[in-house]
């Protein structure tokens, strides 16, 4: 089942470019963590992901899709230290080709953060050696080739694998729910 937004309402999402920055956020706690510049690095079902230039106490931040492989409840987009992990701080349940620049859901499960905004931090045509997702000539989103250490294709590979063996593909949906910070 695929969220579309309301009869009359509109999305926006940031687009298809290298950078974006997260604002705002009145949350204690995720405010601080999420905050930030965030680069492309990869994809994940298919739409891009994004890590946060700067890790916080150690960790790495993601911003990545999760489809409905998991349940409706599990897909849409997410905050969290790993793509597909089941400790995340932000979510938004749409479906929509790149994120979307407000109704953040902070904490995850929480009420939308009015002031959360993602907007787009890169204008300027894509450097050479990138390819477009989707096929869509002319219209496809951008990514850059990953780097080398990202190997997210084998990581895919070992949560298809996973997925196939009986496993929930990288996400411990055993407690039917995801963990984040109150």
């Amino acid at each position: 089942m695929q969220m579309h937004p309301p009869v009359g309402g509109h999305v926006e999402m940031v687009g298809p470019d290298r950078q974006i920055a997260v604002s705002g956020c009145t949350h204690g706690t995720v405010g601080s963590i999420v905050r930030g510049t965030y680069t492309l690095a990869s994809q994940n079902h298919g739409k891009p992901t994004y890590k946060k230039d700067a890790q916080v106490n150690g960790l790495d931040v993601m911003l990545y899709f999760w489809d409905e492989r998991d349940g409706a409840a599990f897909s849409g987009w997410w905050f969290g230290p790993k793509v597909g992990g089941d400790q995340v701080w932000s979510h938004h349940p749409m479906n929509t080709p790149t994120p979307p620049k407000s109704g953040w859901k902070v904490p995850y499960d929480g009420p939308v953060d009015v002031t959360m905004a993602l907007s787009s931090r890169s204008s300027a045509p894509p450097p050479a050696g990138q390819q477009a997702w989707g096929g869509k000539a002319g219209g496809g989103l951008l990514a850059a080739q990953p780097p080398p250490q990202a190997q997210w294709p084998q990581q895919q590979q070992q949560q298809q694998q996973a997925w196939q063996q009986g496993g929930k593909g990288g996400k411990d949906l055993g407690k039917g729910r995801r963990q984040g910070l109150r």
